[in-house]
């Protein structure tokens, strides 16, 4: 799967439903290189939550394993004005 085709499947509702798994904080998603295996590409998502360990390590995508790569303590921005 292609980095455009990806982005696009992770801005999908339903995607980032499977992907949080249940998970109603503040988050944010996008795509990185997988950190075990740098020609692959993988979904990194930030959350909130000190533990991440609730979100899958992988989803299935279209037929194609996707890995997710999640890091907790997420802070949402703030607006400057």
């Amino acid at each position: 799967m292609d980095q455009r085709h990806l982005a696009a499947l992770i801005e999908r509702p339903e995607v980032q439903r499977r992907v949080l798994n249940g998970y109603r904080g503040p988050f944010s998603m996008g795509i990185t290189l997988n950190p075990w295996n740098r020609r692959e590409l993988a979904i990194s998502v930030q959350i909130a939550d000190s533990d991440p360990s609730h979100l899958p390590s992988e989803v299935e995508l279209e037929g194609e394993t996707i890995p997710v790569v999640v890091e907790g303590d997420f802070k949402t921005p703030r607006p400057l004005f």
